[in-house]
């Protein structure tokens, strides 16, 4: 018979099994610390290496994919839930990222002007009498007016608003997504002023207008709030709430979803929140000039001169949907377009940009060969999709 040697010698006392339960504990314990340890050596490498490339600057790119286009000079580009409109005075159309058509429309316009809110699209002849507004499935339909078009606003059912005015008179038109005219408003001009700005709220329910008016040889502006749902008809024309800012124009006005309303004047942003009633909750005041102003999902951007001789050519200030300053970005760029994409504040003209994180990290900044028409953040991190006026690349920072 095979002798059998033991791989351990079996506790024959209780002191011999007490003795051997707390070896085996240190031993077990002995193991857990040290993988405790390797696993926190780990997460701290994978964090500081996620840490460094989040505040690392790029002055190069990897080219993953390049499609030819081949638009019209004439065509502009607005980015459209992870995909890209393209629209000119010919049509529109929707693409993905490898320039694939997913619907498209012809049309004639003299000047198409857009708006979009979530998956809702519409597209309008300035100055004309067309309209298309369309989802992600496509054209859903077209409004032909009889007046020309002054502003679009769309909701994100595809209720559209629409700023109408000719010599004579000027109008305020809502209309379903079938096309069908909901209501309309006439702007008497000696009762509230020229009518300069629409925006309607993502539910289609509420309608903001900026009027101009002028008192006693000076200019003013008011801001009326319109509410047709149940809470409307309990006021006259459906009027819940206005209010007259003195010596002050407001050329813009925007809706970020159902509740918060913001209106960009001249010496600043406004915002009002309300989901029947809005209400003026804060005013983020500018002490210089505004050159531009853009708007993103969850913040508003002004573009102002710099303060000082020492300070940069211009200033970027970032507020959040409360009013409050985010952010205040430095460039000497001469840029061409200033822009919220993603969490990437993008800042470029047609041959550089600069890109910054939404905690102003300059994560890329560079020249390009080509003639740049638009840049938008891709899906993946450090991916950016660079629409040149021959092609659209795809690229990755590194």
């Amino acid at each position: 018979m095979a002798k059998i040697t033991p791989l351990y010698k079996t506790p024959e006392t209780a002191e011999d099994m007490k003795s051997y339960k707390e070896k085996l504990f240190r031993h077990r314990a002995g193991i857990g610390v040290k993988g405790f340890v390797c696993a926190a050596v780990v997460a701290g490498l994978i964090f500081g290496m996620w840490s460094w490339s989040q505040y690392k600057t790029y002055t190069t790119y990897e080219l993953l994919s390049s499609n030819e286009r081949t638009d019209t000079l004439n065509t502009q580009y607005a980015e459209y839930n992870g995909k890209i409109l393209k629209y000119s005075r010919d049509g529109i159309s929707c693409v993905n990222l490898k320039n694939e058509a997913l619907w498209s429309q012809t049309y004639n316009m003299q000047m198409p002007i857009l708006d979009i809110c979530q998956n809702s699209v519409v597209v309008a002849d300035m100055q004309g009498n067309e309209a298309y507004v369309f989802n992600e499935d496509g054209l859903c339909t077209q409004i032909t007016t009889l007046l020309p078009i002054q502003q679009v606003s769309v909701s994100s059912q595809g209720v559209t608003a629409m700023l109408l005015s000719d010599n004579s008179a000027s109008w305020i038109c809502l209309y379903d997504d079938e096309g069908e005219k909901l209501t309309e408003a006439r702007c008497r001009l000696a009762e509230t002023g020229q009518p300069l700005a629409i925006g309607i709220s993502s539910d289609g329910i509420k309608l903001a207008v900026s009027y101009l008016q002028i008192q006693g040889g000076t200019s003013a502006s008011c801001i009326v709030f319109y509410n047709f749902g149940t809470v409307g008809g309990n006021f006259v024309d459906k009027i819940v709430a206005s209010k007259v800012y003195e010596e002050r124009i407001i050329p813009r006005i925007e809706y970020m979803g159902d509740s918060i309303c913001v209106a960009m004047s001249d010496k600043g942003i406004i915002y009002y929140e309300g989901k029947e009633i809005p209400e003026e909750i804060a005013e983020a005041k500018e002490e210089t000039e505004i050159r531009s102003v853009f708007v993103g999902t969850e913040n508003v951007g002004v573009v102002v001169e710099g303060t000082g001789k020492e300070s940069a050519k211009y200033e970027v200030h970032l507020y959040d949907t409360s009013g409050n300053l985010v952010l205040n970005q430095e460039t000497n760029l001469a840029y061409g377009q200033v822009k919220m994409s993603g969490s990437s504040l993008i800042i470029f003209n047609e041959s550089e940009c600069e890109i910054y994180s939404r905690q102003g990290v300059l994560r890329y900044t560079g020249n390009f060969d080509g003639t740049i028409a638009d840049i938008y953040k891709g899906s993946g991190m450090r991916k950016y999709i660079f629409v040149f006026s021959d092609r659209t690349d795809e690229v990755k920072l590194k």
